[in-house]
């Protein structure tokens, strides 16, 4: 079971599935960036994205295996543990993260790590230390997610745009949460975050 576990993780050996590549207004669409209220509305459809307990996973005898040190996270309400985070979720995180911030101590705005970092360079609002830093973490987190993955499906042009309409081969990713799920550290989604989208501007 052990070995199972691990090679998931090292290797995500989940079902694969062929997917369509088509626009989901659910996740996005391009009059969510009008206002800060549909931002956050559409934003937080991205929590089912994924796992219960925000992409952390236990490793039973996580000594035996070449997996680093682990992050130290709520196994439960009342026990922190070691925990690793599987990269998908994180990559997830680092999408949302172009797009929202936490509010900020000064405006208690909301605003993309993107659109600040431009800010700088345009408007001349300075760029803290943690937001440059957090932004080029995920650009080239994401950079080299993309690379390693490599999807080499060829796509032509469709009526639904470039992109759009085109078959992929891709890991089932019903099949990743539910995984993710099942060996997960604990379930913030389940027992933190609302049902409804609350959020406000």
């Amino acid at each position: 079971m052990t070995a199972m576990l691990t090679r998931c993780i090292t290797r995500l050996t989940v079902p694969q599935k062929k997917y369509t590549f088509v626009a989901n207004d659910r996740y996005l669409h391009e009059d969510m960036f009008w206002d800060n209220h549909t931002t956050l509305t559409t934003l937080h459809n991205w929590i089912e994205l994924s796992a219960a307990g925000r992409g952390y996973i236990q490793v039973p005898d996580r000594e035996l295996y070449d997996l680093g040190e682990p992050y130290t996270v709520p196994i439960d309400r009342r026990t922190d543990g070691p925990a690793y985070m599987m990269t998908v979720f994180h990559q997830l995180h680092c999408l949302v993260g172009f797009i929202l911030t936490c509010p900020c101590h000064e405006t208690n705005n909301r605003q993309s790590y993107l659109a600040e970092h431009l800010q700088q360079g345009f408007s001349g609002i300075e760029l803290t230390k943690e937001v440059a830093h957090h932004t080029a973490h995920c650009f080239d987190y994401i950079r080299q997610g993309i690379m390693c993955n490599a999807d080499t499906s060829l796509e032509g042009s469709t009526e639904a745009g470039p992109g759009w309409g085109s078959e992929h081969v891709c890991k089932d990713y019903d099949a990743v949460l539910e995984w993710a799920n099942k060996h997960g550290a604990m379930a913030w989604r389940n027992e933190l975050l609302p049902t409804e989208a609350t959020l406000s501007s």
